[in-house]
């Protein structure tokens, strides 16, 4: 409906980012483009992606972006083991409209299972480029080679991308972020943030760091929980699929208080089966629990992408 009413956001990003990616190769500057309540505010590696499309008509960026997106979504969908309902979650299905590069991050942290292609685990890396906050689940895999990439690739763009200027405007830049921010992060409030680290881990390692990015990233928006599919319980999907404003961090205190509960005595099969990662595949994986890890505590470590 949104689509029909507003063709216009149909790729909208994509085009935003496709123009800043001309600014850079034209020698403007990236961080001056954009729409006043939508000017680009990435970090230089986000230009990388859509360089390739910097010259291209805008109508073929936004429907090309748009159709990566789809492929690339229906591809980790099926990966991970999900229903194709999966793709009506509503930051999935947005960061899709949009052609945002959203959707490109979750393709490479899942094509790292790919235990056939010995170069998918470390091409993962490639996702903490286009966006730095993907180190983070990387980081819960223990995917070292990933993140030895990660690093490697980013200093190789202190050559040629604009750090420099970036540095510079950095202030500008971080006003820009708050000024369009729409998510709900608990960043910049002392006490909110005390108590999504505390739930957080509750969680255990592994899932905090997969789920950190929604609550505690700065400025995060709704389109940034679409990295967390694959260790997303269902109960979680439900919940951050509403844009109420301070459902993330709630939603992540009720997944742990459920998970403390279970870890304790038995829950109703159907709410276990509730708070357990809704993707397949990450619950097939291996991984050794930690000692005395029992229901929801031992499947949150003995899960894995890697």
């Amino acid at each position: 409906m949104v689509i029909v009413l507003a063709p216009g956001i149909l790729g909208s990003h994509a085009v935003i980012y496709s123009d800043a990616a001309r600014a850079w190769l034209t020698g403007a500057d990236p961080w001056q483009v954009g729409p006043p309540l939508a000017i680009f505010a990435g970090p230089p590696t986000m230009l990388l992606p859509f360089a390739p499309f910097a010259f291209l008509p805008h109508e073929f960026t936004r429907f090309g972006w748009v159709g990566i997106d789809l492929a690339i979504s229906i591809w980790a969908i099926r990966r991970l083991g999900l229903p194709a309902y999966w793709l009506a979650f509503p930051p999935l299905f947005e960061a899709i409209v949009l052609g945002h590069p959203e959707v490109l991050v979750l393709g490479l942290l899942v094509v790292g299972r790919d235990a056939k292609a010995r170069f998918a685990a470390p091409m993962a890396g490639l996702a903490v480029l286009v966006k730095p906050y993907a180190a983070l689940p990387l980081l819960a895999e223990r995917r070292m080679t990933a993140l030895v990439v990660a690093a490697a690739a980013t200093a190789a763009t202190i050559l040629f991308l604009p750090w420099a200027r970036f540095l510079d405007e950095l202030p500008g830049i971080g006003a820009n972020l708050a000024r369009q921010n729409v998510g709900d992060s608990t960043y910049g409030a002392p006490l909110l943030m005390a108590i999504a680290v505390i739930a957080l881990a509750a969680l255990g390692p592994r899932r905090a760091l997969w789920l950190a990015v929604p609550v505690l990233w700065p400025y995060a928006q709704p389109i940034y929980k679409v990295m967390s599919i694959p260790v997303m319980p269902a109960v979680l999907a439900v919940l951050w699929a509403l844009p109420v404003p301070g459902l993330t961090l709630a939603s992540v205190v009720g997944l742990a208080v459920l998970t403390l509960i279970e870890r304790r005595r038995a829950l109703p099969p159907w709410l276990e089966r509730g708070i357990r990662p809704a993707s397949k595949a990450f619950e097939r994986s291996g991984g050794t629990p930690a000692p005395g890890a029992t229901g929801i505590a031992a499947t949150a470590m003995k899960t894995s992408l890697a």
